[in-house]
């Protein structure tokens, strides 16, 4: 065998290598967020009865499946969680899974969350932020709201959906995650006026000023 055709089956041998792992991980979800999103989970230091959630990342796989697991562990400590947030948004698939366990959570525990100085809660964020009971934040965190975007599975790449679909994905969005919250029904309605095509910024410190009752104190 010569060396140039050596060199053109090693060659053949990486993409086909390539090729099927390029196949995994699209199929393969735990493969695809593997060694991301941890959840750090601790009791308060000043209140041993609460327990807190800290998230550190997207609103993407796992973090359906770390809330579900520190769930399983934590769930006979205390009487009052916590869940700490910092996240650019993501899934909404994936955002609907962590509100289910949030919602077994509530029945033997008060539930409450909170956003830090200089921390963000961006697009799938919010609604998740909304299940809390009370719901705190910094004057300075951030908020932003904008109209859900489809994107191919595969290709990670924004899906250019025709008008009519993407009204009905926008919608069912704002009436399954706004509407039935706490939001101030005067402010959401503003809020579906002016959040198309467009992504909107506050401040904790605007939504409490505007009467949103979005955040419900400022720390």
């Amino acid at each position: 065998m010569t060396q140039r055709l050596k060199n053109r089956l090693m060659t053949l041998a990486t993409v086909l290598m390539l090729a099927a792992t390029a196949f995994l991980i699209a199929r393969n979800e735990e493969l695809i967020f593997l060694g991301r999103g941890d959840l750090s989970v601790a009791r308060d230091r000043s209140d041993p009865e609460t327990i807190v959630f800290t998230w550190r990342d997207q609103v993407e796989a796992p973090m359906a499946k770390r809330f579900e697991e520190a769930w399983r562990e934590w769930k006979d400590e205390g009487s009052r969680v916590v869940i700490d947030l910092h996240s650019p948004g993501g899934a909404i698939a994936e955002g609907e899974q962590v509100i289910r366990v949030i919602d077994r959570m509530k029945r033997t525990h008060i539930v409450d969350t909170r956003v830090r100085s200089r921390r963000a809660c961006y697009s799938m964020c919010v609604p998740i932020f909304l299940q809390g009971e009370e719901r705190t934040a910094a004057p300075n965190s951030r908020f932003m709201f904008h109209e859900p975007t489809a994107y191919d599975f595969f290709t990670g790449e924004k899906v250019d959906q025709p008008k009519f679909e993407r009204d009905l994905m926008s919608n069912r969005f704002f009436e399954i995650y706004f509407v039935n919250s706490p939001m101030n029904p005067i402010w959401r309605d503003k809020l579906a006026q002016e959040w198309k095509g467009r992504d909107l910024f506050y401040s904790a410190e605007e939504l409490v000023e505007q009467g949103s009752n979005i955040v419900t104190a400022l720390e």
